[in-house]
């Protein structure tokens, strides 16, 4: 699905207008229509009280026609205009079909739900403080709240929220706005739904990640049709990062998991991932795997792709195991955890590396990479995602909330699925070892993210059907990858 910035959108129904492919007074009716629809369907709203709080411009007139829908389909609504009644041309139009709708000067009363339809897209300046004591008051109601297009308070395309309307539900139009992705912004919006009102849009932002299709498996085939995925990951007390992205790994289809293991791990790796090939190594005095180059060059000649970096810590040994590695490596390879920090302050290694290259970074390990603060990363994702993905010929995997992907030439994806019970450690793990069975069975390094980080954000949504996200584990995941893996 596209991600447009509020000027796209705008052009984009300008341009609609200008083909004779719609009036803006039928767009309005058709948003208006549609959000009302949308409510009707998630609500009984029969005989519940609601109220729509619009503005005087044309998200405003959005509220006009929903107010008009949801009066018809038996809801008691009340309509309420602290800034003026909506006044442009096109929510004009509309104002006859609310005259019969109650209205009120001050918002009082016991609310089943309330919608904002206050400024949609068209916010371009913080709240004045006779709103900002509006957006209090109803936020401190205990009822369903609704958004029209984008929260008032929020705008369109990010930014600094002083002050929002914070929505339990935002019904979006014609596709996702920078907004409802973005960190700082999208805890507003609650859910997004987006709604198709007919708009072609064809200047767009971003993407975001659809759904993976179904890849029938050759019938004729064994372990090596699947490939071999190898694991350079773990150290001493550090063994359940290797076990988790094995395990991953395993569930996602590759024929071989082959994983470098230290002796003092070996016990506990081996009872909980049977199905892994080791290669044992001594475990040196700080924890670290003792690894010499024609362990790591044999490795490699006999693998597919290479993870390397979850849970092998951050000694010098380390981290002459991890460069001695990349230096050498000419399969698909994701850097990962003690991957990514070792490469701080020496990323030109990663840009001499004779192979396609993924990096999975967390906010705070793309902030050390960056040399910027965590929350300079957090303030400017998609920035930084692409930035560092460009100039550095990688693909960038900005882990968090949308999940942002980053190509070599600056596409830019986020991610639609997930929930907090993702925020956990060793849920990385398990994300890296998706995405080196997918390099390892042969997909491209684009579609191999893309798949891998939309059924991890998939399955910790289905898991919350039965399971509370505060409970979900990263070995909950890989379960869950038995039923809902592609």
């Amino acid at each position: 699905m596209k991600v447009l910035t509020a000027k796209q959108i705008k052009n984009a129904e300008y341009n609609a207008v200008s083909r004779g492919i719609f009036s803006y007074t039928q767009l309005m009716k058709n948003a208006g229509c549609a959000a009302a629809k949308e409510i009707i369907n998630r609500y009984n709203v029969i005989g519940k009280k609601i109220c729509i709080v619009c503005g005087s411009g044309n998200n405003g007139g959005d509220g006009l026609v929903i107010a008009d829908v949801l009066n018809k389909n038996g809801a008691d609504v009340y309509l309420f205009t602290p800034i003026g009644f909506p006044s442009t041309d096109t929510a004009k139009y509309f104002e006859s079909d609310v005259k019969n709708i109650k209205t009120i000067t001050d918002f009082v009363g016991d609310f089943d739900i309330v919608i904002d339809a206050l400024f949609g897209i068209g916010l371009n300046r913080f709240l004045s403080e006779k709103l900002n004591d509006l957006i209090d008051k109803i936020n401190s109601y205990n009822c369903i709240k609704i958004a029209v297009d984008v929260p008032s308070g929020v705008f369109c395309d990010g930014g600094e929220v002083i002050n929002a309307f914070r929505a339990d539900l935002t019904l979006t139009f014609s596709a996702y706005k920078l907004c409802q992705l973005l960190p700082q912004t999208s805890e507003f919006c609650g859910e997004t739904v987006v709604i198709d009102i007919g708009l072609p849009i064809e200047e767009y932002a971003h993407l975001t990640i659809d759904k993976p299709k179904k890849v029938l498996r050759k019938k004729n085939s064994h372990k090596g049709t699947f490939g071999t995925a190898l694991l350079f990951c773990g150290s001493y007390g550090m063994c359940g990062a290797e076990i988790l992205a094995a395990r991953a790994a395993l569930r996602s289809g590759v024929g071989i998991v082959k994983a470098l293991v230290c002796d003092k791990n070996y016990s506990a790796f081996t009872s909980a991932v049977p199905e892994a090939v080791t290669i044992p190594v001594e475990t040196s005095l700080n924890g670290a795997p003792e690894v010499y180059d024609h362990v790591i060059l044999s490795a490699l000649s006999n693998s597919s792709a290479l993870l390397i970096g979850c849970g092998l810590g951050q000694t010098e040994q380390a981290k002459q195991l991890i460069f001695r590695t990349l230096e050498k490596t000419q399969i698909p390879t994701v850097i990962d955890a003690d991957g990514i920090n070792a490469i701080q302050g020496n990323i030109n290694i990663i840009r001499k590396i004779n192979a396609p290259l993924i990096l999975t970074p967390h906010p705070a390990e793309m902030a050390r990479i960056c040399n910027v603060t965590t929350e300079t990363i957090e303030q400017n994702r998609v920035k930084y995602a692409k930035k560092f993905a460009v100039e550095n010929n990688v693909y960038l995997v900005l882990k968090g909330t949308n999940t942002i992907v980053a190509t070599p030439n600056g596409r830019i994806f986020f991610n639609t699925t997930g929930n907090d019970g993702l925020a956990t450690g060793g849920s990385g793990d398990v994300l890296s070892g998706m995405i080196v069975s997918r390099l390892a069975q042969g997909y491209d390094s684009l579609t191999a993210i893309l798949n891998s980080v939309w059924l991890h954000g998939a399955v910790a949504d289905e898991l919350s059907k039965t399971i509370s996200t505060r409970a979900i584990l990263p070995s909950d995941i890989i379960e869950g990858l038995k039923t809902i893996s592609d």
